[in-house]
């Protein structure tokens, strides 16, 4: 094992983006020997919002060892938990030292159960609810902070005007299912909640099952486009009719970030698989993952039956989510028993829908709205009009100030948002 200076120097050098900060949990009474320079360039990084350079730091703290700035930051993090666990070990061998003259037996008694308290510490399958510090407390003057800066939102932004007002987005650690009947919009709903996700600033990943991710690039060219106002004709792009070259061109260069992930397959397999899913998402660090067409994603075991694999990866799903701390959306088909597309599908109309609704922590289903038409004497007759219902059938985390709403759905244009205090008179 590497001296502890070494690795404390690598750490301290290293920590130089949001990510590494968010899953480094030491504090500085777990440094032997650099405690205050990691203090330092936290502080650094609340007052200034920016990482202090390694030469920064060097000279502000000459003591620490400038050669270990080339060393993988996982590994010294590996190693450092090392450090810190001998250094807790002896420390608790070190307190009944004396005791063992005197009373072997308490002694024994005693080591027992701070090795006990040390292994719960140590296992990164549970967490200690209370440590006798003020963490968490410190954690609600950060979600206090974030909803005073901004928009006031904590989370990711979501498409529905519903879900921000309450101050909270798409939070880490959910599972967000929406379902529909066929040409209602599943995906150009998954395409705008990536697409406000990253004009937000946040890493997103976006899956898709069905479509090849030229056919993505362009439903989200003209939902991003319309976000930054632009106007592009999905119509257009996809048959090579006449747009402006020029200011798509300009857009294109406005637009170019690294935030937007797209993928349609993963290499050397026939399809998506839930744990190809895993493997993207622990490369790729996204703040927010959106898969179109969940019910394509195959899990590990074909053999069960087909309710059994929709546990798994509903389930499995979760259990992602939770696990990388990342919100999961994901959107499903309603069966044929959801034949009227003016109607939400109810969680019983969509395929192993018990499952997604129990694993989910917010479940949405959306239809079809239907144009006035005094010629319209039946169902079949009646007309889509360019407006979406969107119901809310489950909401985990409190509750919200309506559970039904509507979307203008103007796809062709990317004009896609929520109509505020819009009533189109349904009852569901």
């Amino acid at each position: 094992m590497a001296s502890y200076d070494y690795i404390e120097s690598a750490i301290i050098l290293n920590l130089d983006d949001k990510i590494k900060l968010r899953t480094f949990k030491h504090t500085e009474k777990d440094f032997a020997a650099h405690g205050k320079a990691y203090n330092w360039i936290i502080k650094h990084f609340d007052k200034y919002g920016v990482f202090a350079t390694p030469e920064a730091i060097v000279e502000k703290f000459p003591n620490l060892d400038i050669k270990a700035n080339s060393v993988n930051f996982e590994y010294a993090v590996e190693e450092f938990k090392g450090h810190v666990l001998q250094r807790t070990l002896r420390n608790a061998v070190n307190k009944q030292v004396n005791l063992i003259n005197e009373n072997p037996k308490k002694a024994i008694t005693n080591l027992m159960v701070d090795l006990t308290d040390i292994e719960i510490v140590y296992d990164e399958d549970v967490q200690t609810f209370d440590k006798g510090d003020t963490s968490r407390l410190e954690e609600w003057r950060e979600r206090t902070m974030k909803r005073e800066m901004g928009d006031g939102l904590m989370g990711i932004p979501t498409s529905f005007k519903t879900i921000n007002t309450t101050g909270v987005g798409w939070n880490p650690g959910e599972l967000i299912a929406a379902f529909a009947r066929p040409t209602i919009g599943k995906t150009w709903l998954c395409v705008h909640a990536a697409a406000t996700a990253v004009k937000a600033g946040h890493r997103t990943l976006l899956i898709s099952t069905e479509m090849p991710q030229t056919a993505i690039n362009m439903r989200l060219d003209v939902v991003l486009a319309k976000m930054m106002d632009y106007n592009f004709s999905h119509t257009a792009l996809r048959r090579g009719d006449p747009i402006d070259e020029e200011l798509y061109a300009k857009y294109l260069k406005e637009s170019n970030t690294e935030s937007l992930l797209v993928c349609d397959h993963i290499s050397g397999q026939m399809g998506i698989s839930l744990e190809s899913i895993a493997g993207l998402v622990r490369k790729h660090n996204p703040e927010f993952v959106v898969i179109d067409g969940v019910y394509l994603v195959a899990t590990s075991d074909s053999k069960k039956a087909a309710w059994e694999q929709s546990h798994a990866l509903f389930y499995g799903l979760k259990n992602l989510a939770t696990a990388t701390n990342t919100p999961i959306m994901v959107s499903t088909q309603a069966t044929r028993d959801a034949s009227n597309m003016f109607t939400p599908p109810r969680a019983d109309q969509v395929a192993f829908g018990d499952a997604l609704i129990r694993a989910a922590d917010v479940a949405i289903a959306m239809c079809a709205v239907a144009k006035d038409s005094a010629d319209a004497s039946s169902l079949m007759q009646k007309q889509v009009d360019t407006k979406r219902l969107v119901q809310f059938q489950k909401y985990r985390d409190g509750e919200l100030p309506r559970d039904t709403t509507y979307m203008e759905w103007s796809v062709n244009n990317g004009e896609i948002h929520e109509i505020p205090d819009y009533d189109g008179g349904g009852d569901f």
